[in-house]
């Protein structure tokens, strides 16, 4: 039988980083505001979706080494899980960003 408590950490988890995640391209928004668009706000969107791969791979770790024997199947839901919750956190994040600074141009 499935437990549902491992479900709910990650959940929660994924939650607090998408939360982060979705700030920092907020404040960068804002940042590109009132600079103007340059190479290091740029290079800092560029850097922020490895970052959040390489957090959530982190904070999902626990689909692979909480499994006595580690198999390939482990492996291969920890890349999917982490492929399906990035997607969404960058689209989602991406779009509120874009969202932002429309409003905030007025373009």
């Amino acid at each position: 039988m499935i437990s549902i408590y491992p479900i709910l950490r990650s959940y929660r988890q994924n939650l607090s980083v998408a939360t982060a995640f979705w700030a920092a391209c907020l404040v960068l928004v804002l940042v590109e505001i009132a600079l103007g668009s340059n190479i290091v706000i740029g290079g800092l969107y560029v850097l922020s979706i490895p970052l959040l791969v390489a957090v959530l791979t982190w904070v999902n770790k626990g689909i692979v080494f909480d499994r006595a024997p580690r198999t390939l199947s482990s492996v291969l839901v920890l890349g999917v899980s982490v492929l399906v919750v990035s997607t969404l956190i960058i689209l989602v994040g991406l779009l509120a960003a874009s969202n932002l600074k429309s409003l905030m141009i007025g373009a």
